[in-house]
């Protein structure tokens, strides 16, 4: 079983980092297919995702994830829930559901 993190006000990455799942290759393919798969199940339908990158340094954890907030940013825009593409949009959003 996953440990459960609150992530509320955790600051998201500003770019990818360079072992995002997300990250595309000379072809425009994903690097890390099924691992981004699983993440964007994840993220709809759990929690936001936290970025690994520091881990594999040895580094605390506390950022989310770009990738996945990119993609949960263009769902909930597509399906109405956000008005823009934007971090900012993700919070304004957040505030006024959990209110």
């Amino acid at each position: 079983m996953l440990k459960s993190i609150n992530t509320s006000g955790w600051p998201v990455m500003k770019g990818k980092c360079p072992t995002c799942p997300f990250n595309k290759d000379e072809n425009g393919r994903e690097t890390a297919p099924e691992i981004a798969d699983m993440v964007r199940s994840r993220c709809l339908t759990e929690a936001s995702q936290i970025c690994h990158h520091p881990r594999l340094y040895g580094k605390k954890e506390d950022h989310l994830c770009r990738g996945a907030r990119d993609f949960q940013l263009e769902f909930f825009h597509r399906i109405g829930l956000l008005e823009t593409l934007t971090d900012e949009a993700w919070e304004n959003k957040a505030q006024e559901i959990l209110a």
